[in-house]
């Protein structure tokens, strides 16, 4: 049982412990803590309460301030970018001397600076909008050469400022003239399709002239400014607009100066995150006037060590452990090797067992590394991706990988084995490693370009063994719960049908069975299947109803798992099309290869033709490989859907702590 044991402690202390105790508790980072106060907000201390709105605000600032400056860090370039994690790593004494710089506020001036900057930077980008805007609407006007208070009605002219369609101008024009008014319009400019003009007539002629403008399309414009030129308004727009990207330059130059504190930003809010973590833990707790009790849960293992350490430090405390109840449910935490332990990262996707749950981690794990390969079936592709997930865990090593990296690895590997025995070396096949006398060739067992039928039933009943698999961990688990009908009566009557189901169909492919083998597995089968039906409608009252029930549960399970297995043919499906598209790109590749330039293109499509093909195919390799083991293999025994372990402890967002670290 890979899943730990765990039991429920219940801490009891003097009021006056409080908070040295949840840091110890957070420093040893082994104790589970429920939350046994949410209904009752009067023992919530206020001062609690304002300490957790304070930090809050800290935590807001110091977020906004890191953000801010991560624009104005020096660029890392872009092979530290993929390999690094981006986390400056602080031994446990710097991050000790960080925290105290944290409680004692240096921090804050510079939040403070940013912040100022952050506000002048959005007002001088406001400014700057409407500085652009309103010269938009006044470039096309730069040649009018008066002021623009000086178009104004007189006492006998109207003056009207606007534009003109170029097709409708003349038409204003000629009417005018024939209708004998004196029209003056003085172009300024204009935009394609349209006439910036100044037009001034009598006011006497206004009853004529303004359906004349307005049939012929004249838009008045109304300008931004209420006196003077437009040509000097647009020579102060620019000063203005110079103005502030030297304002925006100075406060580059400054933020890019403070970038350099951002390390030290980042590691202190982990500390006042971490402050905040011990505030917001504190109203979990049940308080009275003088004493509190801490409910949680903790390796059973770690108890012991837990009560020493308490024991000795504190005189006013009470530690209570006890093991879990039938009716309770403790939180889980996952114990594997560190071969499985990246694997558990698929199982929190379906979601970690129950507690009293088998971990199906270590189960799962060779069927799908298995299943990768043979989606791949490529040795040169399965050794480059265990290469590449390789220098980036060599790269890591101290900062550490994710899982998903190291199930590359190792499924890379298995991959290079099974393309080793299937003849596929970057899409060059094992007919073509006969034809060059390559002593690869003598490792190759099944081709499967040739035999595929022989591949696809493989395959077949490599799915069929896991699906079997699967109903043997059901068993095993009803055993365990002492469910003896479930076992001997339902589970182990489908299991020998599925075992003896391949006594036929080795006849079919030419085994030659005894006859006495085959009545007796006939037999079986038949009693089997009988006790299947008998049992698995069990609860069923009704005679009738349960036989019913039993042989509809006997068709469920035979359908089920035909359907199950056959599931696994995208596994054969995917297995050649990657080499199928590896041999297309060599062959577009060597029909290229004649001339130099064709050379070029060649090696272009090799350099980005295979990489493709890997990153697409370990990609679908990988999803459905994990699909399979959601759908075919997990539905067999398994629920999910427990709570995870999650201990109070120190959790770093920017940073990493390691004591590797010189100081």
């Amino acid at each position: 049982m890979a899943v730990r044991q765990m039991q429920r402690v219940r801490i009891f202390a003097h009021s006056s412990h409080r908070a040295s105790l949840v840091k110890d508790l957070q420093e040893l980072e082994i104790v589970h803590i429920n939350n046994v106060n949410e209904d009752i907000e009067s023992s919530i201390e206020g001062e609690s309460r304002s300490k957790i709105r304070n930090l809050q605000n800290d935590i807001s600032r110091l977020q906004s301030t890191i953000q801010y400056l991560s624009n104005y860090e020096p660029n890392k370039g872009l092979l530290n970018s993929l390999m690094g994690s981006g986390k400056p790593l602080y031994s446990s004494s710097q991050y000790a001397e960080i925290g105290k710089k944290a409680e004692s506020g240096e921090w804050r001036s510079i939040c403070d600076e940013c912040k100022m900057m952050e506000d002048h930077l959005s007002r001088l980008t406001n400014q700057e909008n409407r500085l652009h805007s309103e010269k938009e609407s006044l470039k096309n006007w730069v040649n009018l050469d008066t002021a623009v208070e000086n178009l104004k009605d007189t006492e006998k002219t109207a003056i009207r400022v606007g534009t003109i369609p170029v097709n409708t101008y003349d038409n204003i024009i000629n009417e005018a003239n024939s209708s004998n008014i004196d029209l003056y319009v003085e172009v300024i400019g204009g935009t394609t399709g349209e006439i910036n003009a100044v037009i001034i007539f009598l006011k006497s002629d206004e009853q004529i002239v303004a359906p004349l403008l307005a049939k012929n399309g004249f838009s008045t414009v109304s300008f931004p400014i209420n006196s003077g030129k437009i040509s000097e308004r647009l020579k102060q727009i620019d000063d203005g607009i110079a103005d502030i990207y030297a304002q925006r330059n100075r406060i580059r130059q400054r933020s890019q100066e403070l970038a350099s504190h951002r390390p030290q930003l980042m590691a202190t809010y982990d500390y006042i995150n971490e402050l905040l973590s011990r505030e917001e833990i504190k109203t979990a707790f049940l308080n009275t006037e003088y004493t509190f009790m801490i409910d949680g849960w903790s390796r059973k293992s770690d108890v012991p060590k837990m009560k020493e350490i308490l024991a000795k430090k504190y005189e006013e405390i009470e530690i209570y452990a006890s093991d879990p109840t039938d009716d309770e449910e403790p939180p889980v935490e996952l114990q594997n090797n560190p071969i499985v332990r990246p694997y558990r990262m698929v199982t929190n996707l379906y979601g970690i067992p129950h507690y009293r749950e088998i971990d199906p981690t270590k189960l799962f794990a060779p069927f799908l590394t298995i299943g990768f390969g043979i989606c791949l079936t490529d040795a040169g592709y399965g050794f480059t991706v265990a290469l590449l997930a390789g220098i980036i865990m060599l790269l890591n090593r101290k900062k550490g990988v994710g899982d998903l990296i190291r199930i590359l690895f190792l499924c890379g590997l298995t991959t290079g084995i099974i393309g080793t025995i299937t003849g596929g070396w970057y899409g060059i096949t094992a007919k073509d490693l006969e034809r060059s006398g390559s002593f690869l060739r003598h490792f190759v067992i099944l081709d499967p370009n040739v035999k595929q039928i022989e591949f696809l039933a493989l395959i077949i009943l490599f799915g069929y063994v896991e699906v079997l698999f699967g109903f043997m961990v059901k068993m095993y688990m009803s055993l365990r719960d002492r469910d003896w009908i479930t076992a001997f009566c339902e589970k182990l009557p489908w299991i020998l049908i599925m075992i003896l189901a391949g006594v036929p169909v080795l006849g079919m492919v030419g085994v030659d069975v005894p006859s006495l083998i085959k009545k007796v597995a006939l037999v079986v089968i038949l009693l089997c299947a009988f006790l299947v039906i008998l049992f698995s409608g069990r609860d069923v009252k009704n005679p009738a109803g349960r036989i019913g029930s039993g042989i509809f549960a006997l068709y469920t399970n035979v359908t089920g798992t035909f359907g199950d297995t056959l599931s696994y043919m995208r596994l054969f499906a995917l297995g050649l099309a990657t080499g199928i598209i590896a041999s297309s790109v060599n062959t577009i590749a060597g029909m290229l290869w004649a001339s130099t330039a064709g050379k070029i293109a060649a090696i272009l499509v090799l350099i980005f033709g295979h990489p493709f093909n890997i990153a697409i195919n370990s990609l679908g390799g990988f999803i459905h490989s994990m699909r399979l083991q959601f759908v075919e293999f997990f539905t067999k025994f398994y629920e999910g859907g427990g709570t995870e372990f999650n201990p109070f402890r120190k959790k770093y967002v920017y940073i990493g702590i390691s004591d590797e670290i010189k100081n």
